[in-house]
Formats: structure tokens, C-alpha cells, sequence
């Protein structure tokens, strides 16, 4: 981990590299962005600037933009970082469109309600998920119109680019705030390499919060990630939707990656991911010390290609909680809450690490194992592990609760030194997941690998 560590650590020290400042307030896309008083304004005259390894371009505190981010790349003398600058909430980049005034949306009928034709160029890719009041409430999406039988039901009607959304009034009056997420990702890093990103929030997209295939040398850090996915991916022959979206993807094709000090919630997918199809490679990419809670997977993992390579995937220092407690769960036709989602994975895979992570309670099991045997590619050890109810795991098609979790993770190799018990947070129902003082998890987590076990923390 010390190479790329330090790779990942060596990005502002780039002979005449810039700083550009981005104001969403009092910016001016005309000007330089070389100061906060000569800011930039929009993520368009972002995403088009000339920039160079080492460059910075910070948005301020504070500010909301909406749109796509989509990176450039840095180099090994430098990545490009994107963060924030001032005092304040985190820079907040929306994938969504505010439909919350009134005259945004007209009488449809029989208690359904349609965004106004004028609207219309601002829908034109799906929308697969409607936030009220900040995720006080979600709509339920369908595929027809005349499926809309429950207040908050809502179809995207692609042709006429419109929502119709059934209501008891105008919506805009019975809601403070209305957030129609689009499938596109917030940030779209396809084929990019040497890039940071820093102290954002990315919320209200209907694809991936972070995304992309091609992908090398990115770290995400101190980010937060939360309402993303549900859009329409495709639809299969015999005709079934299906919805994505995950927190942050690395799809086929990455390396040297790192996700660390993140906050991730409500995803209609997984938090976090590596996966892909296709011959690919995927390698040396780590998640360490996030917090993740009421996403339908935590982490999820697979590779279909028997060409294909994964090879030293760490999860390590991770607090896991409430997997398929959020929006996503309660109407996806494939309900299936894990902490970690291991499946289909036929690629070569080694030095696959999962140690020193929280994994407290899932409507389905904490871990699924399946598609492969697991043995000889996961490394697992020195988690706590607790389930108030039903399976811890399921192993192929074996459901494994509390009271056999033991004997039958050690006789596989797995969590020899791992805990089963309650790890008490400090206040969970205000979402503080910190670990209190008299938490069993405390001590294992702390002291790192148990002493003659020959590794490190």
C-alpha cells in the first residue's frame, strides 16, 4: 500500500500548476477563476477549461451546481483535484432537476399531475427517481401511466419527456422541495486517470454518483454520496425493466484506486463497487474508513470474463449499517439487502481482503457468497459482524444465522478473529455511526491483526 499511497499523495507539487475557483454565486464564466474574486461560475466552463497535471479547480463551500462533472486527466507527475475552498457545507453537485414551483406542473387527470410542456428539454433523459423535502419522502416509479394508483407513483413518459405523478394536488404546493433525478452520473470519468476528487456532495442522480470504465490512479476522499440511482438501464426480452445505480463504480478496466473518508447513503445499488464484463483487469483498488448506511449493497463485487484478472481488492476500516433499509429496497422488483454482494464472478481472482469493517444489520444477510468458491480468493478476518435478525450469511444457497456464523466461517478459513455482537454506535438514530466507549468492536478494530496473524493494519 506505500506505492500507492504515495502516488495517490503526490498531486500539487507540479511545476506551475494552477488554482481555479468555481462560485456558483458570484462567479463569471468570462473570467480567469485564478482567485476566488475571479471565479468561474458553471460546471460547463469546468469541464472545458485546459487544465494540466497538478492543476486544482475548487468550488466553493456552500454552493449548488447541477449538471455532469466530467474530469480530466492528470498524469503521473500530478493528478487533477476537484474540492472546495471556503467556509461551509461541502461544494453540493445535484444530477437532478428542481420542479418545485407551481407552474411546473399541470393537471393530467383523474388525480395525476404532468411537468409542463416547457419543461420538457430539461427531462430528456429518464428520470428514475422523484425526492421531496431533501428525502422526507420518494416517488415509486412504473412503467405506465395507468399504474399510477398511489400518491407518489410516477412514470417518465420518454416520448413527451414529461413525469405524470399521481397527487392529490399540485405538487409543488404540498412540497417544499422536488428533486427529479435523470440518468446521467454526476460525474463521468470514463477512460480517466490521475484524478482527485475532495470534499464534495454528489446527490439526486438516477445513474452512479461517480462513474465509469478505463479508469486508474483516482482517489475519492471525504466525499459524500446519497439519493443516487434508479434510472432505467435496459429492458430484457421478455420485457422486465431493470434499474441501476451505485455510489461510486469502477467498472471493468480499473486500477490503483482509492475511496477513503466518505459517507454513503440511500443508493439504489451498492455504496461502493468494482465490477465488469468483458476481458478487463481490475486491481489495487481500496476502500477503507468510510461509513455506509441504508444502501441496498454496501460493497458489491463481481467479474464475468474467464480472461479477466481481479487482484488485491481491500475493504478494510469500513462501518457498514442498514443494508436495504433505503428508498431503493422497498420498490425494486429484486429486493436483496447485503452489506457485501460477492456473485458471478468467473475472472481470476487473488489477494481479495476484507478485515477490520462493522457490518450491522440487512433486511436479507450481511454477506452473500456465491457464483465461485471463495476460499482460496478472499481474505477475511477481524470484523464485527451482527444481524438482530434472520441469516448472517448466504453461502450459495445456504442460509448460515448467528449461532452457527462461527463454526462455519473458521472451518473455511474465514473471520478467525472476527466478533459477533451488537457494536453499539454512539447515536444511530441521528446517524452517528462512531463506535462508544464500551463498543466489543472497539478493541478489534483498534489494535489492528491480532499478534503472529503476519500482517498489518
Amino acid at each position: 500500500m506505500g506505492m500507492l499511497s504515495s502516488v495517490h499523495a503526490a498531486t500539487a507539487a507540479v511545476a506551475g500548476a494552477k488554482t481555479y475557483y468555481v462560485d456558483d454565486a458570484a462567479g463569471d464564466d468570462a473570467r480567469d477563476g485564478l482567485t476566488p474574486q475571479s471565479a468561474w461560475r458553471s460546471l460547463d466552463c469546468v469541464n472545458r477549461a485546459s487544465l494540466r497535471p497538478g492543476d486544482r479547480v475548487l468550488f466553493r463551500r456552500g454552493g449548488v451546481w447541477r449538471g455532469q462533472l466530467v474530469p480530466h486527466s492528470g498524469d503521473a507527475a500530478g493528478a487533477i483535484t476537484y474540492g472546495a475552498y471556503g467556509e461551509g457545507p461541502k461544494p453540493l453537485l445535484l444530477g437532478s432537476v428542481a420542479m418545485d414551483r407551481p407552474e411546473d406542473w399541470q393537471p393530467a387527470g383523474d388525480g395525476i399531475w404532468s411537468t409542463a410542456p416547457v419543461r420538457s428539454e430539461a427531462l430528456a433523459v429518464d428520470v428514475g427517481n422523484i425526492i421531496f423535502d431533501h428525502g422526507a419522502a420518494t416517488g415509486v416509479k412504473k412503467w405506465s401511466q395507468s399504474d399510477l394508483r398511489q400518491e407518489g407513483d410516477f412514470f417518465y413518459d420518454a416520448r413527451a419527456r414529461q413525469v405524470k405523478l399521481r397527487s392529490e394536488g399540485n405538487p409543488a404546493t404540498r412540497h417544499r422541495s422536488i428533486e427529479l433525478a435523470l440518468r446521467r452520473h454526476i460525474i463521468d470519468q470514463s477512460g480517466r486517470g490521475y484524478v482527485t476528487y475532495e470534499n464534495l456532495a454528489l446527490r439526486y442522480g438516477a445513474a452512479h454518483g461517480i462513474g465509469g470504465g478505463s479508469t486508474h490512479h483516482i482517489t475519492v476522499r471525504d466525499c459524500d454520496v446519497s439519493y443516487i440511482g434508479g434510472g432505467h438501464q435496459f429492458t430484457t426480452p421478455g420485457g422486465k425493466p431493470v434499474r441501476f445505480g451505485n455510489g461510486i463504480e469502477f467498472w471493468a478496466g480499473a486500477r490503483d484506486c482509492l475511496v477513503e473518508g466518505c459517507r454513503l447513503w440511500e443508493v439504489y445499488d451498492a455504496a461502493l463497487t468494482n465490477q465488469g464484463s468483458g476481458t478487463n483487469v481490475q486491481e489495487n483498488i481500496t476502500y477503507r474508513n468510510n461509513v455506509i448506511w441504508n444502501c441496498e449493497y454496501s460493497f458489491e463485487y463481481w467479474n464475468r470474463e474467464k480472461t479477466s484478472r481481479t487482484r488485491n481488492i481491500r475493504f478494510e476500516h469500513n462501518t457498514c449499517v442498514n443494508a436495504g433499509y433505503g428508498w431503493g429496497h422497498r420498490q425494486r422488483p429484486d429486493p436483496n439487502g447485503r452489506h457485501l454482494m460477492f456473485y458471478d464472478n468467473t475472472a481470476a481472482t487473488e489477494k481479495f481482503v476484507v478485515r477490520y469493517n462493522v457490518f450491522a444489520n440487512a433486511t436479507d444477510s450481511c454477506l452473500r457468497l456465491a457464483g465461485r468458491d471463495w476460499t482460496a480468493a478472499l481474505e477475511m478476518d477481524c470484523n464485527c459482524w451482527f444481524q438482530a435478525r434472520g441469516p448472517l450469511v448466504l453461502w450459495q444457497s445456504e442460509k448460515v444465522g448467528p449461532e452457527r456464523f462461527a463454526a462455519f466461517m473458521h472451518a473455511r478459513g474465514f473471520d478467525r478473529h472476527s466478533v459477533l455482537a451488537d457494536p453499539r454506535f454512539v447515536d444511530p438514530a441521528r446517524g452517528d455511526y462512531r463506535l462508544a466507549p464500551d463498543s466489543p468492536a472497539r478493541a478489534l478494530l483498534d489494535q489492528g491483526v491480532p499478534a503472529g496473524s503476519g500482517g498489518t493494519p
